[in-house]
This record gives structure tokens, sequence and C-alpha cells, in this order.
């Protein structure tokens, strides 16, 4: 760098207008970015900081997706859409396409219940029965709790699922319009139903159903402890009622062709819960709605919803349209016609002017106890629209990873806030959009954000677009996050002054990487009032202190409250001293370094040395903020954690004392002035 920038310096990036096309393999866009970082005095170290925070850090939650982490490791990679589709669908799903058998259909039958009867001993083998109840009640009202889902964690439904996903694709291509008498019959896996060409009315309760046409009628109701319930409809306009989640079950739903019509009461619709469940329709226009967990949705499992051709309208009113709990993968693909998706929400306790959706590419953790699965809406074509609220399209929370990837046509998204393209809390959200002139319409927190530790990405790969939102969006990170919105040629308009276009804000001492890449021919308006595109070179933004509360039951916060408001400070003190010393895993170790920072006692440093005695290298950078001293400062700027770095370099710089020639720092902390630790 020619030289330093004056004052503050933002971990931004702005592409300079007239850049090259879009990128189409990852070596193109890590050469573009790295150029604009070099540029910037962060360096490619920068996008390493996540990994460094996490590998520094508590281990991740159980269920957390190692694609996750493997994406937070290396953010770029997360605008491959393609690549995160592949990996996490099934082959057989991907090249699905009628291929009618010569065999006859009782060969076919009998081979297909041959292979269900072996899923399904296998899914019983390697689980066990567990509260379903509790669970199914859980859903009728929304999004099943981590209580209820914990004890799932280890369960092992991979090779059943995949055995039975295999099975069904194979029967539901080759099977063709051939004459069948009706029967009803036992079999291993339980009651067989062939049908009529009349229209039928099919109750619950068969394992397998096999209708040769007509306008027929089916209830459906949970599968559960270990059942198989396979519906395959050859033709008709036909109805599908009730509620067919599958949990701890092997479920299918199969139609061949007809204009369709889904109206699930309760959860299903490609829903799995410790199973898998799959909806394949292969034409006509469809009419899907179901309430919650739905739609493609799953936890410790497999679920997708598959339409192969129609003008299709999608409703649910949330967690689904390919959504993912813990340990899940939910798929929506939609392969052609104009489709609509829509999604309503549940209240949101936080009041932030929206309902909670879930929906359209979305997975969803636990916070401190479950991570995500990956949640991925797939549309190949035509001119298509996504309405949601908030959490929806391609949205990520904690330790999950969603995908929305739309291949064609012009399209309209509209939310509310955490939207298109946006992760939270260590997780990923990707929205990729291959062409087409489209419109992008948000609230907060969207196209292309990534929110404290979180890699959010918006790639919009050809077309004239447009995008709004009001702040803290278009290309924009928090907390350490990475916000990458790429788009060549569109108007980007903000409502707010000073949030988005590649607005990125410190924490930790460390940087946010925000990176909005666009071409000579961009727009940018405030207000609806044209303005210049965003400055090169604006200032470094460090995040706002947390405020604090008292009262308060956080722990922490409650401790912090404790030391400000204590008559006996003293007292105080020597008792968080003695519990240093007799806890050394205590969670309020850092607290305390908080705290030492806000109100120093007179043993300040006899607690500063407890403090640099925690393995928790995040624990000993705030002890070094504050009350540094030469020693510490000194092991820390030799770590490889890049906060204890920033904070030994905050030290020795408060302290007078240079940087020791033999320290390995990354390239943001050599270039830029020390920041400030805030939380």
């Amino acid at each position: 760098m020619g030289s330093m920038w004056p004052g503050r310096t933002i971990a931004a990036a702005l592409v300079l207008a007239g850049c090259a096309g879009v990128p189409t393999g990852s070596s193109l866009l890590e050469n573009r970015v790295a150029a604009v970082l070099e540029r910037r005095g962060l360096g490619s170290d920068a996008l390493r900081v996540i990994d460094n925070l996490l590998r520094h850090g508590p281990p991740a939650p159980p269920a957390a997706p190692p694609l996750v982490l493997e994406l937070l490791a290396r953010p770029l990679d997360a605008a491959d859409a393609s690549r995160i589709f592949h990996e996490l669908v099934p082959g057989s799903l991907v090249t699905l396409q009628a291929a009618p058998s010569k065999d006859s259909f009782e060969d076919l039958l009998k081979a297909y219940l041959d292979e269900l009867a072996g899923a399904q001993r296998m899914l019983r083998a390697t689980t066990r029965a567990f509260d379903d109840e509790a669970l199914l009640r859980e859903l009728s009202a929304g999004l099943p709790s981590s209580a209820q889902l914990l004890p799932l964690a280890d369960l092992r439904v991979d090779r059943a699922n995949a055995l039975f996903i295999d099975a069904t694709v194979r029967f539901a291509s080759r099977i063709k319009d051939v004459s069948m008498n009706r029967r009803t019959f036992e079999s291993p896996i339980g009651t067989v139903v062939i049908g009529t060409r009349g229209d039928d009315r099919h109750a619950p309760g068969a394992a397998l159903i096999v209708d040769p046409g007509g306008e027929d009628v089916y209830e459906r109701a949970p599968a559960r402890n270990g059942a198989v319930s396979v519906i395959v409809d050859l033709g008709g306009n036909d109805e599908y009622r009730g509620s067919d989640v599958a949990v701890r079950a092997l479920s299918a739903i199969v139609d061949l062709g007809g204009d369709d019509r889904y109206a699930m009461e309760g959860s299903g619709l490609g829903a799995a819960i410790a199973g898998a469940s799959l909806l394949i329709d292969f034409s006509g226009d469809d009419t899907y709605a179901a309430k919650f967990f739905a739609q493609g949705a799953a936890a410790f499992g497999f679920g997708a919803l598959l339409d192969l051709g129609g003008d299709d309208r999608y409703r649910v009113e949330a967690w689904g349209q390919g959504f993912a709990a813990a340990g899940g993968v939910g798929l929506l693909w939609d392969r052609a016609g104009n489709d609509r998706y829509a999604a309503g929400g549940v209240p949101d306790p936080f009041d932030r002017g929206a309902g909670l959706s879930g929906v359209q590419g979305a997975s969803f953790g636990a916070r401190g106890r479950l991570g995500g699965g990956a949640g991925i809406l797939r549309d190949d074509g035509g001119d298509d629209v996504y309405e949601a609220q908030m959490f929806a399209q391609g949205i990520g929370y904690y330790y999950g990873v969603g995908l929305l990837w739309d291949r064609s046509g012009a399209d309209r998204y509209q939310a509310h806030r955490y939207a298109q393209g946006n992760a939270a809390h260590q997780a990923v959200g990707v929205l990729r959009d291959e062409a087409g002139d489209d419109r992008y319409t948000a609230d907060w927190y969207a196209q292309g954000m990534g929110l404290d530790i979180a890699v959010g990405v918006l790639v919009d790969a050809s077309g004239s677009d447009t995008y709004a939102a009001r702040g803290g969006s278009q290309g924009s990170a928090t907390a350490n996050g990475f916000g990458l919105l790429f788009d060549e040629q569109a108007r980007f308009e903000l409502a707010a002054a000073e949030h988005g276009w590649g607005r990125a804000e410190w924490l930790r001492g460390l940087p946010s990487v925000a990176l909005l890449l666009h071409g000579s021919r961009a727009q940018f308006a405030r207000a609806g009032q044209r303005v210049a595109p965003p400055a090169e070179n604006p200032p470094v933004a460090v995040q706002p202190m947390s405020a604090q509360t008292c009262p308060s039951s956080d722990p922490g916060e409650a401790l912090l409250c404790r030391v400000r408001d204590a008559n006996d400070p003293a007292g105080t003190w020597r008792e968080l001293s003695t519990l240093l010393e007799e806890d050394p895993a205590t969670p309020l170790a850092g607290w305390i370094a908080i705290a030492l920072a806000r109100r120093p006692p007179a043993n300040a440093s006899e607690i500063a040395a407890l403090l640099a005695k925690r393995e928790s290298c995040n624990v000993r950078a705030l002890a070094l903020r504050a009350w540094p001293t030469l020693p510490a400062a000194q092991e820390g700027i030799r770590s490889g954690c890049f906060r204890l770095q920033a904070a030994a370099r905050a030290a020795l710089a408060r302290l007078g004392a240079p940087i020791p020639a033999d320290a390995a720092l990354p390239s943001f902390l050599r270039a830029l002035p020390p920041q400030e630790d805030t939380y």
C-alpha cells in the first residue's frame, strides 16, 4: 500500500467501476477479491478471520454440518451454488427423469417392495423408538424445540434413507401406464393397495398405494415408528390432504401427471425427522399449501419436494420450502414454469416489524445447543416470485447453511429482514441468480450480509437488476462477518444514510469483510435520489459497545452489574479472584476481564495474572485489553490467535514497546492501526 489512509479505515471491499465480467470460477473470484483487499490494506488474511476465531473458540455444537465449517473457512466458496447443491443432494434425484422400463408392472412392484423392506429393516435396526407424540405436538405449533431434537443426534439414518430414495426414484421413473388389477394384499412392509382408473378415495394406513388414474383424494397421516408410507399415482387431477410428515419413517408421494392440489392441514409434503420423505410431481400446474415444517423440510433426515414441470404455487406459514433444522437436508426443487413461493410468519418475540418465516432456502440451529442443517430451494426456469417475511431466501442461522439458487428468468424477491443471502452466528446464507432482469426488495440485514462470524452471499450473474433495502444490506458485514454482493449491472438503492454498500464494522479488534462488486454502469440512489458511487476508501467503523442492562438475567451481564453497583468493591473483587483460582473452567472469566477494564480494583495485577493463565485466547485477549503487561503482550503477539494478537499489538502500543521482529502477524494487523475490542 502506497500510504496509510487518514483516520480509521473500513474493512470493506467495493470494486472499482469498470471491472471485468462475472467470475465463472472460484480462482477468478479469489483473484478479484484479493486485489481489492490488498488495496484496502487488509490482505487476503482478512478472509481467514472467521476460521481463526472458530478454531480458537468453543467447539462446534452437535449436528453442525461439516460443509458449514468448510465454507466458513473459505467464504468465497459459498458463491459456488452448484458445488453446495451437488454435495448435499442424492445423485439419483439429480438425474431423475422418466424412463419407462420394459419390465412388467408386477416385476417392478415386486422389486420395489423388496427394496422398501430392506430400507425399513435398516431404519429400524439403526434407530430406536422415541417420544414422537411430543415432537408432533410441537410441529403442529411451529418448529421442533432443541429439547425434542437433541436426543435424536445419535440416530444414524443416512444408509436407510439412501436405499429408500434410490429405490423410490427407480420405481417412479420406470413405471408406466399399464393395466393393473384392483386389489389389496399384505406384504413385509404392510398393506399394499392397487387402485382403479376411477375417482378413488384412499384412507391413510397403507404402506404402498399405486393408483393408475382418475381424480383421486388421498387422506394422509404422519408416518411413524419405522413405517413405510408411499403413494404412486399415474395420472389425474388429484388432491392430497392431512399431514404426511415422516417421523422415524420413510414416506413418499409420487404423482406422474395432472394439475394436483396438495393441501396439508399439518406438516408434510417432503418433510422428515429421523427418516426420509419425498414428494415428486412430474407435470401439471400444481398448488402446494401447508402450515409448518413443509415443502422440503428435515431434521436429522432428508426431506425433498421435486416438481418437474408446470406453473406452480407454493404457500407455507413458516419453516419450509427448502428448510433444515439440526442434522437435516431440506430441498425444494422446481425444474420449470413460472412459479410463486409465498410464506407467512410466526410472531417475532423481538417485534422487529414482521413474522419469522424460515423459508426458501433456510436453515436454523438452536443457538448454544444444536447446529443447523442445509436448506435448499432451487428453481431452474421461469419468471418466479419469492415472498416472505424474516429469515428467508438464502438464510443460515447458527451453524446452518441456506441456499436459494434460481437458474433463469426475470424474478422478484421480496422479504423483510435477514434475507436474500444473509447469515447470522457462525452460519452461511447464499442467494445465487444466474440470469434475468431481477428485483430484490428487503428491509434490513439482507442482500449479501454476514452478521457475527457468518458468511452471507448474493451473486447475480447476469441481467439488469434492481436492489432496494433500508440499511445494513447490499454487501455489508458486522461482528467479524463476511458479506458479498456481486452484480455487474444493477441499480442499488438504500434508505439509511450510512449503512450498506460495502460497510463493514470491526469487532473483537478484528475486521469484518464486506464486498460490493459492481461494474461501470451500476447506479446508486438513497431515498430515491441518485447519488455518486460509494467512496473507495471509507474509514474503519468499529461496532459500538453493547448497551448494558441492569438488572439482567444473563449471568455475564449480571456480573458486570454487580461489580458496577458494588458497595464493597474490594470484597467483590476478592470473591472473583477466588472464583478464578478455584474454578479454572468458569465461563465467567471473560466477563471478569470486561469488568476489570470498567472498574479496575487495587489487586488488578493479580486478577490480570490469573486471567493470563487461561487456555482461552479470547479471555486472555480481553484481559490484555483491560490490564496490559509487557510479558503478556509479548507472549500474545506470537500466538496464532488473531484476537489475542490484536490485543497484544494494542497493548504494545500503549506500553510504548516495539512489535517483536519474529511475530507473524496477519496483513491487516501490520497495515492498519490497532482497533478497539468491543463486544
